[in-house]
């Protein structure tokens, strides 16, 4: 299995292209919403990126959980 480095998990997510009719039809049997779970899961992706924006903002530079926060924004491009 390859790794994908996180700075590219909302790119990712903007640019998945259509699933193959297999897929949908594997996940349309099994109960799962696949267009819709890959929506949600960037708006939840995009979510994230935007509470860990505040959360940074209020941070005080001394805070060595700042670096942190800082790390998890830079991967959310």
């Amino acid at each position: 299995m390859s790794t994908i480095p996180s700075t590219t998990i909302i790119t990712h997510l903007k640019t998945l292209a259509s699933s193959t009719a297999n897929t949908l039809k594997g996940a349309s049997s099994g109960g799962v919403d696949m267009p819709g779970m890959l929506a949600l899961a960037l708006s939840k992706a995009n979510e994230l990126k935007v509470c860990m924006n505040l959360i940074a903002r209020f941070t005080d530079g001394a805070d060595v959980n700042l670096i942190l926060l800082n790390d998890i924004l830079a991967s959310l491009s």
